[in-house]
């Protein structure tokens, strides 16, 4: 892999108090707004993603373009998506010299990933981003479910969320997310990051995550039922398998077909969903699908 410098001069304090100052802005909290101020944080994530000259990379929630500029510096192509017009000043400052950096201001949460895919003709790209806490969970999902063009996500995120994304069946922090991940990627939380790094600086700590997309050892026949039958049976964690799914998969299925359905699968009806690996929930769904069931219905 090529090694470039990376562009870390708006990883600082001054720099955003600069930008701020000079543009009038002001931090919103619904919008997630924690901007990078170190350095080499920003560099990890730059090493972490593995970015090289060859690459085409999406980012989501560009912000003053901290990390924005330094995927600039070693990108070849950089899509930045940002939903909050009032930093379209400071972004047309800090990355006008990137000619290899284009804004795009659409909401990640409703975006049509296939139509955007076509529109900017891309075939294998890398996502980074840090990522404001709140659309976390709904776009990784969305994501995964779109993965056919993705090489690689590399993401900051809660450091909660990271540890559901790498947690072991049988634990608490073992869920939906888990298991998606799980069948979509091979997880590794590459560095905890704490609050001060940021500004203005979270309550929580953070997480560099790394997905690196691959097709799962068994194939999900209709992945759209995999991922219903997933949720179902998380919907009711407390509940055993048998309930939580009869109840997430009424009224196409029954309790009792459920019951016949896990053990012929060689699962018992009175364990619960967080007990079940990835390969699990795949032959589930597949046993599901071969008795005529699709996505749910």
């Amino acid at each position: 892999m090529e090694l470039r410098a990376v562009d870390t001069a708006l990883a600082a304090p001054t720099a955003v108090r600069r930008l701020a100052a000079k543009y009038g802005f002001t931090f919103r909290r619904s919008l997630g707004q924690n901007f990078l101020i170190d350095g080499n944080i920003l560099r990890r994530i730059i090493q972490a993603a593995e970015i090289s000259h060859a690459d085409t990379v999406i980012e989501v929630g560009a912000g003053i373009g901290t990390l924005t500029r330094a995927l600039g510096s070693t990108a070849g192509r950089v899509l930045a998506l940002e939903v909050d017009r009032r930093l379209e000043p400071i972004l047309q400052e800090t990355v006008c010299h990137y000619d290899n950096v284009e804004i795009i201001w659409e909401d990640a949460l409703k975006l049509d990933w296939r139509r955007f895919r076509e529109l900017y003709g891309l075939s294998r790209v890398k996502f980074v981003a840090n990522l404001p806490y709140y659309i976390t969970s709904p776009l990784l999902v969305n994501l995964f479910q779109q993965s056919s063009f993705l090489e690689s996500i590399t993401v900051m995120v809660q450091r909660e969320v990271g540890e559901r994304f790498t947690a072991e069946p049988g634990t608490k922090a073992y869920g939906t997310l888990t298991v998606l991940a799980g069948y979509y990627s091979e997880v590794e939380i590459c560095q905890i990051v704490p609050p001060t790094v940021f500004m203005p600086p979270p309550d929580v700590e953070s997480a560099v995550v790394k997905f690196t997309l691959r097709p799962y050892e068994a194939e999900a026949v209709d992945p759209a039922l995999f991922w219903t039958t997933v949720k179902a049976a998380f919907s009711q964690r407390r509940k055993t398998l048998a309930n939580s799914l009869a109840s997430g998969l009424r009224p196409s299925v029954s309790k009792t077909e459920i019951c016949n359905i896990l053990h012929s699968c060689g699962i018992s009806p009175e364990r619960r969903a967080e007990t079940l690996t990835v390969g699990d929930f795949v032959v589930l769904a597949n046993q599901l699908a071969a008795l005529g069931l699709r996505d749910g219905k």
